[in-house]
């Protein structure tokens, strides 16, 4: 059987702001017109890094966000201009703009470009390649408004989004993944977490009260040695691992499995001592320094941390700063 990863609150989500192709798409295939506004430059200090975009639809309809709020009104009124006019267009806003009526406190300027000429099959083929688990490119002229579509490397971090020139290379990774694998409540509250930051899920447990706990939050929950197999196969380089077991002995076999794979993250539930033991026994089994230097342990990145709250929260903040760390959020 292959296992499989389910995606939660992908419209509401916390990282719903950073993924806004699907939104485009589904007003393309609705009959209205749209503009992917991308932010392209930034003169100063901004709270969003080049490659943030915005998905604007002919009626005012918007999803994501290019400023700390001062922006984004602005942003759908020209973008609505742009769809009208059937122009794209290279706007600067803040520090150095003509628009004297749209402030940015900051200080600094932005550039954005404003695409209304982005083609529905375009959208989906980035939408293909990410459902692939392909990261990809979308390299946009921002002379003649002409876009490529390309798949990218897939090890190690991906590029930065970056203007070159006159082009704009705007770099989309495929949905962060988390595999939860062991037993009891900490396991479920993280996948709560990770259900409301709209990560993809998968849980691996040989427990049947905690399978029976994830389903009741509508999560489907396996167990079995081929569905392990399955899950550990499945972690790619924007993927994240967290073994959660109260008996360490099932771990070595697991974590051995794992640290074959590229996955960013390893997370593993324990005190110091219980790892230094788990260092022990996969240096035995052969594993370097820097394979072992992967996992993450003990887990989380509150201190102390006791609570289900606090080590489940914890857990998602660590699991973003190395994605981050990836490029793989912003």
């Amino acid at each position: 059987m292959t296992l499989i990863f389910q995606r939660f609150d992908a419209d509401t989500g916390l990282l719903a702001d950073e993924d806004v192709l699907p939104h485009l798409a589904r007003w393309q295939n609705e009959g209205l017109r749209t503009a992917l506004v991308t932010l392209v430059g930034v003169d100063g200090g901004a709270p969003r890094q080049p490659g943030a975009q915005m998905a604007v639809a002919e009626d005012g309809s918007f999803v994501g966000y290019l400023s700390g709020g001062c922006l984004e009104a602005a942003v759908v009124l020209e973008a609505q201009a742009a769809i009208r006019a059937g122009e794209n267009r290279l706007v600067r806003y803040g520090k150095g703009s003509p628009y004297f009526d749209v402030k940015l406190p900051c200080g600094s300027g932005l550039d954005l470009y404003f695409d209304q000429g982005l083609g529905a099959g375009q959208v989906r083929q980035l939408l293909s390649l990410r459902a692939a688990r392909q990261a990809c490119s979308l390299r946009t002229s921002l002379v003649d408004g002409t876009s490529i579509v390309a798949s990218a490397v897939s090890q190690g971090p991906l590029p930065r989004s970056a203007r070159d020139k006159e082009h704009f290379d705007r770099y989309y990774s495929p949905p962060l993944r988390l595999l939860l694998l062991g037993s009891g409540p900490l396991l479920n509250a993280i996948a709560v977490v990770a259900q409301v930051s709209g990560l993809e899920i998968a849980i691996w447990s040989p427990d049947e009260v905690t399978r029976n706990d994830a389903a009741r939050r509508g999560i489907s929950a396996f167990n079995g040695t081929d569905a392990l197999q399955h899950s550990i196969e499945a972690l790619d380089y924007a993927s994240a691992a967290v073994l959660v077991f109260h008996d360490h002995e099932a771990e070595p076999e697991i974590l051995a499995r794992a640290l074959e794979t590229e996955c960013f993250y390893l997370g593993v539930l324990g005190n110091h001592a219980v790892h230094r033991q788990r260092l022990e026994v996969l240096q035995a089994k052969g594993f370097t320094a820097n394979a072992r230097g992967r996992l993450h342990a003990p887990v989380g990145s509150i201190p102390g941390a006791k609570s289900k709250a606090t080590l489940a929260t914890g857990v998602l903040a660590e699991i973003l700063a190395e994605a981050k760390i990836a490029n793989l959020v912003s």
